[in-house]
């Protein structure tokens, strides 16, 4: 399970990667090093071992390799199979919910892109397998979702892709704890947006993401 995990990792950072480099996501070859544009031979790809049979080099030009293919493979392997065997109407939406997530946080880091389209499927799972109820927490998600989505469209400080990410969170989880990712979230980013290098724009999405999957795991 965790290989199989790690595998996903890889082929989630893959294509986040080839739409960050605008190259297309439908094709037979396999992927290439970006400085030297090699094509990897298969056992470079191996998640997890490709790296450390490099010895985190390129075999071919020696230039050192990013690690975020890795810590992804690494996570996704883990949380798989911390999960796996949980029950299946809980452990499919929010694994599901997690590898999209990873996914619009890579694209978000790149570009401040998140594609709702891939959101849609994991978010209809998550409301079958666990319909809401009304609640004070539900309400004032709602209210928060509201205000959110009218400050995307009259201002330019936070993307509506941002909000559309905890309409998905809140179709996988509690209110409670959607509030609470967030509130984490917030935190982190602010402290990340004061500390130097002074930033612009920050992308909010990964914060979201790891936060909501610290909650998710520890709850």
């Amino acid at each position: 399970m965790f290989i199989s995990g790690a595998c996903c990792g890889s082929f989630i950072t893959c294509m986040a990667e080839r739409h960050n480099g605008m190259k297309s996501l439908y094709t037979n070859q396999r992927s290439i090093c970006p400085k030297c544009q090699h094509q990897l031979r298969y056992w470079q790809l191996m998640p997890l071992l490709g790296v450390c049979l490099q010895r985190g080099r390129c075999f071919d030009c020696h230039m050192q390799i990013s690690l975020r293919s890795t810590w992804i493979e690494l996570i996704c392997g883990s949380l798989l199979l911390l999960n796996w065997q949980g029950p299946l109407a809980t452990s499919a939406p929010l694994l599901l919910g997690y590898a999209v997530l990873l996914f619009n946080s890579l694209t978000d880091q790149a570009h401040f892109a998140v594609f709702p389209i891939t959101l849609i499927i994991p978010a209809l799972i998550g409301l079958w397998a666990h319909p809401l109820t009304f609640s004070v927490p539900l309400l004032i998600l709602i209210i928060l979702l509201i205000c959110l989505y009218l400050l995307a469209w009259r201002t330019k400080k936070f993307g509506a892709g941002d909000v559309d990410i905890l309409v998905l969170l809140a179709c996988l989880a509690s209110p409670t704890l959607v509030l609470n990712s967030l509130i984490l979230a917030s935190g982190a980013a602010l402290a990340v947006f004061i500390l130097p290098p002074q930033r612009r724009q920050l992308p909010f999405v990964p914060f979201m993401t790891w936060a909501f999957i610290l909650l998710t795991q520890l709850n």
